[in-house]
């Protein structure tokens, strides 16, 4: 019986005609391994950097001011309707036929709507920018093309600091927070005037017409306080 041959099939690498690849993938293998370790990297560095992250101090302040104006919004809108659920309960029935009082309970019913309403925008601004912080961190890791994210090489764009609510957009602020926000203000504004007309109707038909020009004269002045404060606000 005549011995199998037994053919040896030379080493790959040794290819002379293309030494730089092989059956085992060559340097396509190490360019996509040397991708991931640079993907992992990458992604080591993005989570080190979003543990040592912290909103810059001119975004910090910002939110913090918009908290602290939110929650005063929420504070007096809730004790308004308060007062004026109270002040709805003393309409004497017998005159509540009148077109006077009808006018009255228009006003103070249109009032606990708005400024409950006020309240429950107030309360929306307060819960999305306490969620800034952690999208700002979010960005930070998954999108490395954001404004957060290229703060450690980047500093802010000077127009930025110019327009608040885009510099918040960029930290992860949705788009339509500047209508809110101006909506929210618009709402305890228009909730204050039918709060003081309501307060105001109240006096004249339940006091005498003395009392009411002297309780007038004593609203109507921090009225226009108020109304140039939050005018100031905004400006």
């Amino acid at each position: 019986m005549s011995r199998p041959r037994i053919f040896l099939r030379p080493p790959l690498l040794n290819n002379k005609e293309n030494p730089e690849s092989n059956d085992y993938g060559g340097n396509d293998g190490a360019s996509s391994i040397d991708m991931n370790i640079d993907d992992r990297d990458s992604d080591l560095e993005r989570l080190r950097h979003s543990r040592e992250f912290h909103l810059p101090p001119i975004v910090k302040s910002r939110v913090q001011a918009d908290i602290e104006q939110a929650q005063a919004f929420a504070i007096t809108t809730a004790l308004f309707a308060a007062v004026l659920i109270s002040l709805a309960q003393v309409v004497q029935p017998v005159d509540s036929m009148t077109p006077a009082w009808r006018t009255f309970r228009f006003f103070t019913y249109s009032s606990i709507v708005i400024n409950l309403s006020g309240t429950t925008l107030a309360l929306v601004i307060i819960k999305l920018c306490s969620e800034l912080p952690y999208k700002a961190h979010c960005m930070v890791i998954f999108d490395p093309s954001s404004l957060p994210a290229r703060l450690t090489k980047d500093a802010i764009p000077r127009d930025l600091l110019l327009s608040r609510y885009e510099l918040l957009e960029k930290f992860g602020m949705p788009r339509g927070y500047k209508t809110l926000d101006t909506g929210a203000s618009f709402w305890v504004l228009s909730g204050n005037i039918f709060t003081f007309v309501s307060v105001l109707m109240w006096v004249w038909l339940a006091g005498d017409t003395i009392i009411s020009s002297v309780t007038t004269v004593a609203i109507v002045l921090p009225i226009f306080g108020v109304f140039y404060a939050i005018f100031l606000t905004k400006h």
